[in-house]
């Protein structure tokens, strides 16, 4: 891109960072609305789900409110009976609109300036309201999980969605907001506190109590909800109410004590919310670090295995984080390999410019940086300044990443032995290991089309993941590159795991197969599953093309066959080697997103070895690495045969292919 269209993309991301916003008007709103005309000249867009009340119903029968005025009463906008009409439609619109509610009726403490001021939401606050909005509008449990930068009002916005909900929407809806630290969660309630000494009486009064005077606990004496607080340190003070909503803030930094781990309490919170509409459970925090309760929730949400929403606030999307640039075409000639990262994640230029700025004004460390302003969730969680694929070339891969086109699972007539290899099918199934995006294909008579790699881990869920990872390098006869085919990623018991490698080898054209044959041989925790160290040389006699380490010259000695790719001091950083050079020079095609978080996290050891970050898996570094290398350095180029010639034995092809 050159100067002057970047000048103009950056224009254009300003103009969307800081669009008009009017919460009155409800124009840049990211809840789905309507226009309401009061008079030709004057209107308002209200949340659709207004539409169904009578006091509006009547109204869109007319082009605006004055003109049903005057054709049902005889009076026009001057009226007082018109004016009181007005008014009381305006006070019905805060049940329905929380932003206007905030405008009209809130009043928070300015964190920069400590005034106090209407509560009109920042950007990264109406991304975070629309995944609300939709999740309570949709009649379901509202469940987020929220991972953020600094200083842009997260909690604010949590707290109180709470409050609007215990208002204006359910009686007796008791909530509770839990830190690390009592004072914590008693500096978050206090917005509650501020917001209800200054609520408007004619809209709803808010008398905030102590509860059976109890300073921890407090109730809004007109709705009977109580709102308490609570810690990690002091968790005894929530255990006598029934929560509708629970708010759940810095859950990264909660630490286990000698009678409850953090995580227990958590869930044992989370537990007692009812599991049905307008209740709401959100879990919030700046990232620290991997392996965390944290980070595993977070996971476990990107990953869709659980009821959570996850949301991601990345901090060029905080419109305050800008600073002006004196001279951008020299700016833009000068950017490093970083900056533009953050511009293709979509930073504009004075924000580049207010990070870089930000970081040599406080001598912060990248990872330091990266921690505190994450660009993107995998930052956030990096707890390393020493990882070994530069963000960069991850991202580039990232752009290739999609969702595949099959899920399911492979089966033969049996799952070890001979018979494992015949009448091999695939069968869909959504919660099925393997995923597909170039299905196996027949109609081809290609050699050394396909390639696969195997790292073996465990059958329980606290075990390595096994991962077999399929490669096509059809396009090398065309000069392209090669592309990821097929993974399949799940806890099976080792000896099994590689004969369902073998079964997807075979469906791929015979593909050359690769074990990794470490995990073969080391033992597991709690002696899980069992562990047979010639399983290759089971599977040998009925699959002929396993990777050897052994040359032919050696065979010809007579030197036994070892098959498996053993990987050690010199083995792991030529293979990883490999893969850095694929991700830098785009020489392969990914598909899989989780390849690249686990990129992301895979670091360089104080002691010089490799591997993830602790707490988090490098099963899917390792295989594509592996798969990369057989491609690029171990296999002949693919050769490509015009005539097919028969065969005798039977061809696999999956429902899903034909």
């Amino acid at each position: 891109m050159n100067i002057p269209d970047r000048i103009k993309e950056n224009k254009k991301r300003k103009e969307e960072l800081f669009s008009p916003y009017n919460p009155f008007k409800g124009i840049g709103s990211p809840i789905e609305r309507f226009k309401f005309n009061f008079t030709d000249n004057d209107f308002v867009f209200l949340p659709v789900e207004m539409k169904n009340e009578i006091m509006v119903k009547g109204v869109l029968q007319f082009d605006s409110l004055e003109q049903f005025f005057i054709e049902t009463y005889g009076k026009d906008s001057n009226s007082k009976m018109y004016k009181t009409y007005r008014t009381t439609l305006l006070k019905l619109r805060v049940k329905y609109d929380f932003e206007f509610w905030g405008l009209t009726c809130v009043i928070i403490t300015d964190k920069i300036s400590k005034l106090l001021i209407p509560f009109i939401l920042r950007k990264p606050q109406r991304k975070v309201l629309e995944k609300l909005e939709q999740l309570r509008r949709a009649g379901v449990p509202i469940r987020i999980i929220l991972l953020k930068a600094r200083q842009w009002g997260g909690s604010t916005l949590i707290q109180l969605y709470m409050a609007w909900i215990q208002l204006f929407h359910k009686k007796n809806w008791h909530s509770a907001v839990i830190a690390s630290i009592e004072e914590q969660a008693r500096h978050i309630r206090g917005m509650f506190s501020t917001m209800a000494k200054q609520h408007p009486e004619y809209i709803q009064p808010v008398t905030f109590l102590p509860y059976m005077g109890s300073n921890k606990n407090k109730i809004i004496k007109e709705r009977g909800a109580i709102i308490g607080i609570g810690s990690v340190e002091k968790p005894d003070n929530l255990r006598t109410f029934d929560f509708a909503m629970i708010h759940l803030s810095e859950v990264g930094m909660w630490r286990s004590t000698l009678m409850k781990s953090a995580e227990d309490l958590a869930q044992n919170l989370r537990a007692s919310v009812p599991d049905t509409s307008y209740t709401l459970i959100a879990l919030e925090s700046t990232a620290k670090g991997v392996g965390n309760f944290f980070h595993r929730e977070w996971q476990e949400a990107v990953n869709g295995n659980s009821g959570y929403t996850p949301i991601f606030i990345p901090w060029f999307e905080i419109e305050i984080y800008q600073r002006d640039i004196s001279n951008i075409n020299s700016f833009i000639k000068n950017m490093t390999e970083y900056d533009l990262v953050l511009w293709e994640l979509g930073a504009t230029l004075e924000g580049i410019n207010w990070y870089n700025h930000r970081k040599s004004s406080e001598n912060y460390s990248t990872w330091r940086m990266q921690s505190e302003f994450p660009s993107t969730a995998a930052e956030a969680f990096a707890s390393t300044g020493r990882r070994v694929f530069a963000p960069s070339y991850v991202l580039k891969a990232r752009k290739n990443c999609m969702a595949p086109a099959f899920i399911g699972e492979i089966y033969g007539d049996s799952s070890r032995g001979k018979t494992a290899l015949k009448n091999i099918k695939i069968e869909e199934n959504s919660k099925g290991n393997l995923r597909i995006w170039i299905h196996p294909d027949s109609t081809v008579n290609m050699k050394n089309r396909f390639c696969v790699f195997m790292d073996i881990g465990g059958r329980t869920e606290k075990a390595d993941y096994t991962v077999i990872k399929v490669l096509d390098r059809y396009w090398l006869t065309e000069g392209g590159v090669p592309e990821v085919a097929a993974v399949w990623r799940g806890h099976l018991d080792q000896d099994l795991a590689a004969w369902k490698a073998a079964q997807i080898a075979k469906i791929y054209d015979n593909a050359l197969l690769a074990v990794e044959m470490n995990s073969l041989n080391k033992e597991e925790e709690n002696n899980e599953g069992d562990h047979f160290l010639t399983v290759l040389d089971e599977i040998a006699p009925h699959y002929d093309n396993l990777f050897s380490r052994t040359t032919p010259d050696q065979i010809k000695q007579g030197i036994p066959v070892k098959y498996g790719f053993h990987t050690n001091k010199s083995t792991k950083p030529m293979i990883i080697d490999c893969l850095n050079a694929a991700l830098r020079e785009e020489s392969y095609v990914e598909r899989d997103i989780i390849a690249c978080d686990e990129m992301d996290t895979f670091e360089i050891k104080r002691n010089g070895s490799y591997g993830a970050v602790s707490g988090q898996h490098d099963d899917n570094v390792i295989v594509t690495a592996g798969t990369n290398w057989l491609s690029s350095s171990y296999m002949d180029l693919p050769k490509l045969f015009v005539k097919k010639k028969k065969s005798k034995k039977r061809r696999i092809i999956s429902e899903a292919s034909l």
